[in-house]
């Protein structure tokens, strides 16, 4: 005896209910992978990645799935649109009582937005974790960029900013065993050209030419000005960092940096980050460097 089965038909409602699902859950995770991956002007040169894709990648399957999830949705309340209007008329006509979970779910998710955008307490925990977490992605001060996104300027804007050689650095990089064309090609453009990352380029460059390697920022001999701190800050990932670290980088008396914020108008504290006292004062966190580092150094008015 033979059981004959009848193939159900196609359902685009049962599609439609997949795939906001599926949208869901890989926005969930890349998400959480974003949550975690170091800023970018590490991430870009240190050819970072985890569980095989970069943080560009992961950005862009979290970009694709967030639309995903949003066209299903829609389409899905197109497919289930009687029922969902049926199902407000039926509250309607029987007038029942507004439950308190509606009200309630409302408020909770109004003072989630409001919390995170005025930088009130607990929400800037979890953004104080991110921002610890990417910030612990770099170890190696050898592996850090010269400055922000390095690699993405030709071989002679940053010979410039290192105060090189354009020529130097290019026969340094050749002599590593890299190829390279010339000096107009950007680091980005070498390192994909060698299937390296540019940090590992210019870790070979700089071992060639160590007088290329930036100055210690704790050296007390400098004599900072507003250009010379621009010029080795701008970019350099100082933001992550709280004022205690700042103070210890730069080899200045924690107590010191706060009194000179403070006579500037920025009220801190040790434990305050750096980008996010800057965003709160209105203004970029090499300025509050200038304050910090260049005596009788006040910022410009918001």
């Amino acid at each position: 005896m033979t059981e004959t089965t009848q193939a159900r038909p196609f359902s685009w409602r049962a599609l439609t209910s997949m795939l906001t699902a599926g949208g869901f859950l890989i926005m969930g995770v890349t998400g959480l992978m974003l949550y975690v991956t170091p800023e970018g002007r590490l991430a870009y040169w240190v050819d970072w990645s985890l569980g095989g894709l970069t943080k560009v990648q992961w950005g862009a399957i979290h970009v694709t799935s967030s639309l995903l999830f949003l066209i299903a949705g829609i389409i899905h309340l197109w497919f289930n649109w009687r029922q969902f209007v049926a199902y407000l008329r039926r509250r309607l006509e029987t007038r029942t009582s507004i439950r308190p979970e509606g009200p309630l779910a409302a408020l909770a998710l109004i003072g989630l937005v409001s919390g995170t955008l005025l930088g009130l307490p607990p929400f800037t925990y979890v953004l104080d974790l991110s921002t610890a977490i990417k910030a612990s992605w770099s170890v190696d001060p050898t592996r850090e960029p010269p400055f922000g996104h390095a690699e993405e300027v030709t071989l002679k804007t940053l010979a410039l900013r290192t105060a090189g050689n354009a020529e130097a650095i290019v026969a340094a990089i050749r002599d590593a065993g890299f190829m390279v064309d010339g000096a107009g090609q950007t680091m980005r453009q070498v390192a994909d050209r060698n299937g390296a990352s540019p940090a590992d380029i210019w870790t070979e460059v700089v071992r060639r030419i160590p007088a290329l390697q930036p100055a210690p920022v704790s050296d007390s001999a400098t004599i900072w000005t507003p250009e010379a701190v621009e010029a080795r800050f701008e970019g350099a990932g100082f933001g992550a960092k709280t004022l205690a670290e700042v103070a210890v980088a730069l080899d200045l008396d924690g107590a010191l940096v706060l009194e000179r914020l403070a006579a500037a108008g920025v009220k801190a504290s040790a434990d305050d980050r750096l980008k996010a006292l800057a965003t709160t004062a209105g203004t970029t966190p090499t300025e509050l460097l200038k304050v910090v580092l260049v005596p009788g150094y006040r910022l410009a008015a918001p």
